[in-house]
């Protein structure tokens, strides 16, 4: 009885092992077909293998965007993804794509108050953090900031704020107390307006920049006059913060 059951056992096993491989092999014949259809199949070197539900990329592309969308596409039929791709890109300063990155992401048309993407830049690898207000836009911020010359990585911590009628309301209360305020009206028909209004689980965060202190006190004292939770004003003054402080975070 010990042997027959001993032997079932062995039996499902290999069954088991033998479905898992199947899977990993249809995983990974799905990941090369969205590769080809990318164009990526010609245009990089790049190999695929999965076990157990993870992907890896091994290879080299040219240009961190080709490694990007490789990522993207394997992201899309595998449970987790190994981005191993070498990047070969011209190398330029961090000072030349700092600002490259900070334009693609002000020239994204979607951009708005309510959204909020610090940008830090650091041996050619760019850090992202923040958060916006629709998925649809962290990934698309992402994919602009990829496209841009020179980039050897990217490491995005962009959030997408819950949705709620509540922080939907905050929202546009404290955009009218603000841009309405006689003391900031000024910046409402900027192409970028400089202050930038997070709210997430009634919580407020203010980021951005304004000329002056007194300035930077009034946003607080309009922010806690609202129903929030919290305040958090990390409005910054213009000029004011020391040159060491503005390496890795300049605020978009």
């Amino acid at each position: 009885m010990r042997f027959h059951n001993a032997l079932a056992t062995s039996a499902a096993l290999l069954l088991l092992a033998g479905s898992a491989g199947a899977d990993d092999a249809k995983v990974q014949r799905k990941i090369e077909e969205r590769l080809a259809k990318s164009g990526l199949d010609s245009s990089a070197d790049i190999k695929v293998t999965v076990k157990d539900g993870h992907a890896r990329l091994d290879g080299a592309v040219i240009g961190y965007e080709a490694s990007y969308r490789a990522e993207r596409a394997a992201r899309k039929e595998a449970a987790d993804v190994d981005n191993r791709l070498a990047v070969g890109a011209e190398p330029r300063s961090d000072a030349e794509l700092r600002q490259d990155v900070e334009r693609a992401i002000l020239g994204y048309p979607y951009y708005g108050v309510f959204d909020s993407v610090e940008l830090g830049v650091k041996d050619g690898v760019v850090a992202l953090r923040g958060s916006v207000v629709q998925p649809w836009r962290k990934d698309e911020i992402e994919a602009r900031v990829a496209s841009v010359p020179g980039i050897q990585a990217m490491d995005s911590d962009i959030r997408v704020q819950g949705v709620s009628f509540n922080d939907e309301r905050l929202r546009r209360q404290l955009y009218r107390n603000i841009y309405g305020s006689e003391n900031f009206v000024q910046y409402s028909n900027w192409a970028h307006p400089p202050i930038r209004i997070v709210v997430e689980d009634g919580k407020v965060t203010l980021t951005g920049t304004v000329r002056s202190q007194v300035e930077q006190v009034m946003l607080t004292h309009i922010a806690r006059s609202t129903l929030a939770f919290g305040v958090d004003n990390k409005v910054q003054v213009e000029g004011a913060r020391p040159k060491e402080d503005q390496k890795p975070d300049t605020q978009s």
